[in-house]
């Protein structure tokens, strides 16, 4: 009889521990870097986005108050920095898509400012 329990618990607990331990070993392999390719996009896209609104609104102020177009006069440009936050990774990283970002904005903001 006690062998018979044993044998009925220990065939229940392999069917149904078996069919949670993938998920569990998965999980495990997720928790430390989730998704850590799709956060990467979509940190550099954050940053790119940020500076090509930063960039438009310069390059619509230096329109309006006509100044001929000088990325290099921006501060924000230059710093590349701007609405940074260290949990998106690398503040160099940022830099770079921020300031590709910046580069479009301005230039965008120019051809439609010098329509209006």
């Amino acid at each position: 009889m006690k062998s018979t329990i044993i044998r009925v618990s220990t065939a229940a607990l392999l069917t149904f521990g078996m069919g949670s331990a993938p998920a569990l070993a998965a999980a495990q392999w997720r928790n430390p870097y989730p998704n850590s390719y799709e956060r990467r996009d979509t940190y550099e896209r954050r940053a790119f986005d940020n500076g090509e609104r930063d960039g438009y609104a310069k390059g619509i102020d230096d329109v309006r108050h006509h100044r001929r177009a000088d990325i290099n006069r921006q501060k924000w440009y230059r710093n590349g920095d701007h609405d940074y936050d260290r949990h998106w990774g690398s503040r160099d990283v940022y830099r770079v898509d921020y300031r590709h970002g910046f580069e479009q904005g301005y230039d965008r903001a120019y051809r439609e400012g010098w329509r209006r």
